[in-house]
């Protein structure tokens, strides 16, 4: 366990009839397994006089077992450490624990000198269930299946094409939606995507019996699939197709982009995808790093 904290706080204490209202800032830090929190004021602090000094102790004895350091610091330096500490003799007569170390008497000289019950605040207990210090951190969390397998053909699948640079007359690129049972892109005169320029078939989507929909290439396709005549390409959104004088994205909603498991691309963006259920196989597909 590590910790990696940088945050700041503040305290605003009423006043009374006698005095103002205050306020304490400080700031909480730690980059591994030592945490130091620095406040500007002792105001808010006890007197040494009304500490827990049993509840002080039980809970630094578990932050010691645990191999954390909490240090304590006020505006004149170091006041007390808890937890994985080298106890000094000073320590141990006041405390009677080891995983306590006192720390200069000057920075805290004043809560030295405080009466009991003198406190310009209220007094601080220690909290008796203080652990976990970070609840939301589970240990040995096995990552829940989730899925992007939506109904057959849903997620809008569709193409959306414009010329090249060279060419492009700057209007909105074109879109086509793809049928569910495919379609061929030439420049036939077919049911599929016609574009001037290219071989009568150029490329195939087809639209297989797991919900994919793959390029198949007949002639020479460039762009993310690069792909020689007969090989195939499995789509994702955002996938570039070149053919000829044409570039085609292709797009599918990521509630339906198989290859998209929790909002990831699978084996990138630097991080682990949850797995999911593929429910056209009935296979729970896992992260191509793990």
């Amino acid at each position: 366990m590590r910790f990696d904290i940088d945050m700041e706080f503040s305290v605003q204490s009423p006043g009374d009839g006698e005095s103002q209202p205050r306020r304490t800032n400080g700031t909480v830090k730690a980059a591994g397994r030592t945490i130091t929190v620095t406040a500007d004021s002792l105001s808010d602090f006890p007197s040494v006089r009304t500490i827990d000094r049993s509840g002080l102790n039980e809970f630094a004895l578990k932050l010691k077992d645990a191999g954390i350091t909490l240090v304590v610091e006020g505006p004149d330096g170091n006041i007390v450490s808890l937890g994985n500490v080298k106890s000094n003799l000073i320590s141990r007569i006041g405390t009677s624990s080891s995983a306590v170390r006192v720390g200069k008497l000057s920075a805290s000289r004043k809560l030295l000198a405080r009466k009991s019950g003198s406190a310009a605040g209220e007094g601080v207990a220690i909290p008796g269930t203080m652990f976990p210090l970070v609840p939301t951190v589970l240990r040995n969390y096995r990552r829940r299946p989730t899925t992007t397998h939506y109904t057959r053909g849903s997620g809008a699948p569709r193409l959306i094409y414009v010329k090249d640079s060279e060419t492009w007359n700057g209007k909105a690129p074109r879109v086509f939606a793809i049928p569910q049972e495919g379609l061929d892109i030439g420049s036939a005169g077919t049911d599929g995507l016609v574009l001037p320029g290219l071989d009568p078939v150029h490329a195939r989507i087809v639209h297989n019996e797991l919900d994919e929909y793959v390029l198949v290439a007949v002639g020479q396709v460039g762009g993310s699939a690069g792909l020689k005549p007969g090989s195939e390409y499995t789509l994702r959104s955002g996938a570039r197709i070149e053919l000829g004088d044409w570039r085609i994205l292709f797009y599918r909603e990521e509630y339906a982009d198989h290859g998209r498991p929790f909002g990831g691309r699978n084996g990138g963006e630097l991080s682990f995808q949850k797995p999911q259920y593929n429910m056209h196989t009935g296979l729970i597909e896992r992260d191509s790093s793990v």
